[in-house]
């Protein structure tokens, strides 16, 4: 259900965007995964900016940013990108190459401020400089890269048509052991409150369903 009303906002995005969605359909026939996992970035993605009390128009730009954040994998092989075991050494400099590849790509969307060009370099640096493409240090990340680098390994860690498939609780689990080391630990305080907000609303409206069926019951 999440991902259909994610659809549904892209599908949105799209109609008023003809060149996003040739990317997008682009990215989805070269690998679907990467395609799906891009939409559930940009929807955490999302989340954050809003908690975080974004502008509408800041919230527009990482969004798209987001969704767009891995384009540069179109240079990447299918066959590496399918590889869920160690890379040797050619192939994992191929994938860590992504993200220069993509700021190429998306260069009109970068320098018409549609796209946020340093997120999409920096979205796989860590805050201890063991990340990539330039192994850069807090400090030198913005805001926006260390927001998609949080919700891209979220959505990596919670999908459950890979090999880790966690419970989002154990991912947030995962990610509060990386605070201040590769995340921002502020950033995965806020997405643990998210979750608990939506989990608290979520068992709220389930025992207010459970309520209702119980009149009736008794009703009839």
């Amino acid at each position: 259900m999440k991902l259909e009303l994610i659809e549904q906002q892209v599908a949105a995005l799209e109609r008023r965007e003809p060149q996003t969605s040739f990317l997008l359909r682009r990215l989805k026939r070269h690998h679907a995964p990467t395609y799906r996992q891009s939409l559930l970035t940009a929807h955490y993605a999302l989340q954050l900016a809003m908690a975080l009390g974004y502008t509408e128009e800041e919230q527009l730009v990482l969004f798209r940013t987001a969704l767009l954040h891995d384009i540069g994998k179109l240079h990447t092989a299918r066959d590496v990108l399918d590889n869920r075991h160690r890379l040797y050494e050619g192939a994992l400099l191929q994938l860590q190459e992504h993200p220069k590849h993509g700021a190429s790509i998306l260069e009109s969307y970068i320098a018409s401020g549609k796209v946020d060009g340093e997120a999409v370099l920096h979205h796989h640096e860590n805050l201890d400089g063991t990340g990539y493409p330039f192994g850069l240090t807090w400090k030198s990340i913005s805001l926006n890269a260390r927001i998609l680098r949080i919700a891209s390994n979220f959505t990596t860690l919670t999908d459950d048509r890979t090999s880790i498939g966690l419970s989002s609780q154990e991912a947030l689990e995962e990610l509060y052991c990386w605070s201040d080391v590769l995340f921002d630990a502020e950033l995965v305080e806020l997405m643990n409150h998210l979750y608990r907000e939506q989990a608290q609303t979520k068992r709220e409206k389930e025992d207010a369903g459970y309520d209702v069926s119980v009149k009736r019951n008794r009703n009839s």
